[in-house]
C-alpha cells in the first residue's frame, strides 16, 4: 500500500473510530492498516484515530491529518526510545502510567457494560407504571396579600367583600415581595408552598378568595385562587430513555460492587494491617 493510500485508510479510520476503544467493529480491517513502522513496531490507523480523538481533534484536511500522524510517530518514537524507557522506570512516571491504564480500563469497562446492559421493555414499563404513571397533578395560579396580623387580614377580607380590587389591595397593604405585582404568585404546584398555604388554596374554587385569614410562618395571608389546571403524567416516550439510562447505571454499579466484593481492599500495607 502506498503512503497516499495509507493516509486514505487513516482518514476513513478517523471517521469510523468514534470517541473510544470498542467502536467500529465493522471497520476492523481499515483500522488495523499499518500507516508507519517504528523499529518494526506498526503504527496503525486505529492508533491515529484514537490519538486524534483523545486530543480532541477531527481533522478533515490532509495536511492536518499528516500533522497528527507525525505527532503520533513522535510520541511512540520517544516512548520506545532508550530515553523514554529510562523515564518509564522512574517511580512517578511508572505510577502515572499505572493510573492512566487503570482509568482507561475502567472507562472502557463502564462504556462496554453500559452498552450491553440487559435492559428490556417490560422492565422499563414496570418502572414507568410504578413511578411516573400516577404523577398527574394540579397547578394553581394565585395572588395573595401578606399581612402581619389576623386583624389586618380580616379587614382586607372585609374590603374585598365590599368590592375591593384584590391586586390594588395587595399593592397597597401587602408586606410580601409580590406586592409590587399586585400579589401575583404565577403558576405553581401545591407542594411549592408551605403546607398551610397549599391546604387553603386547594379548598378554594377558581375565582374565589379565602374568607378567613390563613396563618403561616410568614404571617397572615388572604389568598385569591385565580385559575387551576390539570397537568398530565409524563408520557412514556418522554421518560423512557431516562429510565433505561438509570437501569444501565444500576447494572454497572452492581458489577462494580461485585468486583469490589471479590477484591481484598485494605488500608495501608498488609504488614501495617496485622
Amino acid at each position: 500500500m502506498t503512503r497516499h493510500h495509507r493516509l486514505i485508510a487513516a482518514i476513513r479510520a478517523l471517521a469510523l473510530a468514534g470517541a473510544f476503544i470498542g467502536t467500529a467493529h465493522a471497520a476492523d480491517d481499515e483500522l488495523s492498516q499499518t500507516l508507519v513502522t517504528i523499529d518494526d513496531y506498526p503504527i496503525t490507523a486505529l492508533h491515529l484515530a484514537l490519538f486524534a480523538s483523545q486530543t480532541g481533534r477531527e481533522p478533515e484536511q490532509e495536511e492536518e491529518q499528516i500533522r497528527i500522524l507525525n505527532e503520533v510517530v513522535n510520541n511512540f518514537m520517544i516512548a520506545r526510545s532508550t530515553e523514554g524507557q529510562a523515564l518509564a522506570a522512574r517511580p512517578e512516571v511508572s505510577t502515572a502510567l499505572e493510573v492512566a491504564r487503570a482509568r482507561l480500563l475502567t472507562q472502557a469497562f463502564v462504556r462496554s457494560e453500559m452498552e450491553n446492559a440487559p435492559v428490556d421493555e417490560a422492565q422499563i414499563k414496570a418502572i414507568y407504571d410504578a413511578e411516573y404513571a400516577n404523577l398527574a397533578h394540579k397547578e394553581f395560579k394565585a395572588r395573595h396579600i401578606l399581612l402581619n396580623s389576623r386583624d389586618a387580614a380580616a379587614e382586607t377580607i372585609k374590603a374585598l367583600d365590599g368590592g375591593g380590587d384584590f391586586a390594588a389591595l395587595a399593592t397597597q397593604h401587602s408586606i410580601g415581595p409580590s406586592k409590587s405585582v399586585g400579589g401575583d404568585l404565577g403558576w405553581f404546584e401545591p407542594d411549592a408552598m408551605v403546607p398551610e398555604f397549599s391546604a387553603a388554596i386547594e379548598t378554594l374554587t377558581d375565582g374565589s378568595y379565602s374568607k378567613e385569614p390563613v396563618k403561616t410562618q410568614f404571617g397572615w395571608h388572604v389568598i385569591l385562587r385565580e385559575e387551576s389546571r390539570d397537568v398530565a403524567a409524563p408520557a412514556f416516550d418522554s421518560v423512557r430513555s431516562e429510565i433505561e439510562q438509570r437501569l444501565r447505571q444500576q447494572h454497572v454499579a452492581q458489577l462494580i460492587y461485585d468486583i469490589r466484593q471479590r477484591a481484598k481492599v485494605e488500608l495501608g500495607t498488609p504488614e501495617e494491617g496485622k
